[in-house]
């Protein structure tokens, strides 16, 4: 592929990594497509006038300018990335610094099961995992752009894969705290913080559940009347109890709880 004049030559580990993603191949053809636009040239006349370091650079030479290794770039790589975040409020550049990153962005390790302190991402697909921690590193770029940092891509690719790992570990708290009541309630707990009375109460009656001390209907009584605020008598009406034996049985299952908390 070449852009405005500078091919972009890439190692066969390189194009074997970035072919499992479909994200990152469909950012290289948008960036071929971009390189050939007379508005992609006008905008880099406003970086020359900036930034010392891009004057008489064309897009492709300045993402050529930063190399990389892992996760590493040479001192001009930085210089160049630096001058991007500074200038990334013109148009065209916050796009030019993110084609720069690409290679560091893949590099990083997010990809495997073990991302998000052990979190076990066998439900996600990968390729969607690269998707989010590229629309991050851009959202991150966006945020600092203007502003002067040294080391450019530790700054936007750090960030963004923080706020990735916290997504993930706030998925697996609610996996956690996620507990089927038994095929026929088919009520569940939804606990992402645990903060209100209701949360909390809910989270007792799982706990207690788990332990033994409750049994599903109790647990799914509770849960109905206590959580969602069902008055008794529906709740007992889902669970095929005759009239007065709800009464009854809430107050067994509300002992049972208590004793437990005790």
């Amino acid at each position: 592929m070449t852009i405005a004049g500078t091919e972009l030559r890439r190692s066969p580990a390189r194009q074997l990594r970035r072919g499992r993603f479909a994200v990152f191949i469909a950012l290289e053809r948008e960036w071929g497509h971009l390189a050939s636009q007379p508005s992609l040239l006008e905008a880099q006349r406003r970086w020359w006038a900036k930034e010392p370091a891009l004057r008489g650079l064309s897009a492709g030479e300045v993402v050529a300018q930063a190399p990389w290794s892992g996760y590493s770039t040479t001192a001009q790589g930085a210089k160049v990335l630096a001058a991007l975040l500074r200038v990334a409020s013109c148009p065209f550049a916050s796009r030019c610094l993110l084609q720069a990153l690409l290679p560091r962005i893949e590099a990083e390790n997010v990809y495997t099961p073990t991302f998000g302190h052990g979190v076990g991402e066998h439900w996600r697909d990968p390729g969607d995992t690269a998707a989010d921690l590229v629309a991050e590193c851009f959202a991150a770029i966006v945020r600092h752009s203007g502003q002067n940092h040294e080391d450019v891509a530790r700054l936007v690719v750090g960030e963004a894969a923080r706020r990735l790992r916290t997504a993930r570990q706030a998925e697996r708290r609610h996996q956690q705290r996620s507990v089927p009541f038994g095929p026929a309630p088919a009520l569940r707990a939804d606990l992402f913080g645990a903060r209100s009375v209701a949360e909390w109460l809910a989270s007792a009656v799982v706990s207690s559940l788990k332990a033994g001390t409750l049994t599903e209907q109790q647990a799914a009584l509770l849960y109905a009347t206590r959580v969602k605020g069902l008055p008794a008598s529906e709740a007992g009406r889902l669970q095929r109890l005759a009239p007065r034996a709800v009464y009854h049985a809430l107050s067994t299952a509300e002992r049972a709880l208590a004793r437990w908390a005790l």
